[in-house]
């Protein structure tokens, strides 16, 4: 089962494809060794927090996003990723359920994904972790989430108090924004299309420039009826366009060889290289 737009199709298929994996596999319950505590912070926006059980304390807090194209997914989807990072890193981690696109109109998507950064931060001591220091992750969307809060934070003058990104299948730029100096190797849509859940099709509605997107819009007073909405050149909603991504500290990167988003990993790591980053990159290209 691949997802294609537009998005209500998307969304549907994203549904039946989580129900018949319920009715086909036993899923075992939450690892009892992360404790997790859901709690309303600011705007009214929930968060999950994760600790691993005898945790001591002394370290980051993460602050996770979810994946599902901006449109979909919520804390209970991604529940497994964030314990297992909480319990793998033994750190404290928090998840944040920003509102999702399109309701959540660009960009208040990203504003609710910083608004979970700067309720981190300003509780990471009353939390068990180290005073004035977080870290981003997340999955997919998510992942692009977390480099684009980041690079956020970095502008708004937070640039201490972030010590890293964990960015797994990030995606990391619009497809009308990709730079001239990568667009040749810039092929993933096309060469993986329908290798994963995720096919061009499905992206390019997560993004808002489908097809379906562009015929609606002819005939409609809308500006965005898809996912995310955002600009093609917005530097959160595109990491990969943001001109400071060497002053991220430290980076993992990890990227599936058959994906949609293959390219977005590699040329994001690329572009790492070619500033000359000399901070920590951590990278995993699985084939």
């Amino acid at each position: 089962m691949l997802l294609q737009g537009p998005l209500s199709s998307c969304q549907d298929g994203f549904a039946r494809f989580g129900g018949l994996m319920v009715d086909k596999y036993t899923f075992p319950p939450p690892d009892p060794s992360v404790q997790s505590d859901d709690r309303i912070i600011t705007d009214g926006l929930r968060v999950r927090v994760y600790m691993p059980k005898g945790y001591s304390g002394g370290s980051p807090v993460g602050v996770y996003f979810h994946g599902g194209g901006w449109a979909m997914g919520d804390l209970d989807g991604d529940d497994a990723f964030a314990r297992s990072i909480s319990k793998g890193g033994n750190v404290v981690v928090v998840s944040v359920e920003y509102g999702l696109a399109p309701q959540n109109k660009h960009p208040g998507l990203i504003n609710d994904c910083y608004k979970g950064l700067q309720w981190t931060l300003e509780h990471a001591k009353e939390l068990g972790g180290t005073e004035g220091r977080v870290f981003t992750a997340g999955v997919s969307a998510g992942a692009g989430l977390a480099l684009g809060v980041a690079l956020k934070a970095i502008d708004e003058g937070l640039e201490d108090s972030l010590v890293g990104v964990v960015a797994l299948v990030p995606a990391t730029v619009h497809p009308k924004a990709c730079p001239d100096a990568f667009k040749s190797k810039y092929t993933s849509y096309k060469e993986h299309d329908q290798h994963t859940i995720n096919t061009a099709s499905a992206m390019e509605t997560f993004w808002g420039e489908s097809s379906w997107t562009r015929e609606l819009l002819a005939y409609s007073s809308l500006t965005s009826t898809d996912s995310l909405g955002a600009p093609p050149t917005d530097p959160y909603a595109s990491p990969l366009l943001h001109p400071r991504v060497k002053h991220l500290k430290k980076v993992y990167l990890a990227v599936a060889g058959h994906d949609t988003l293959r390219d977005d990993g590699l040329l994001f790591k690329r572009k790492l290289d070619d500033e000359g980053y000399d901070m920590n990159l951590q990278y995993m290209l699985y084939r």
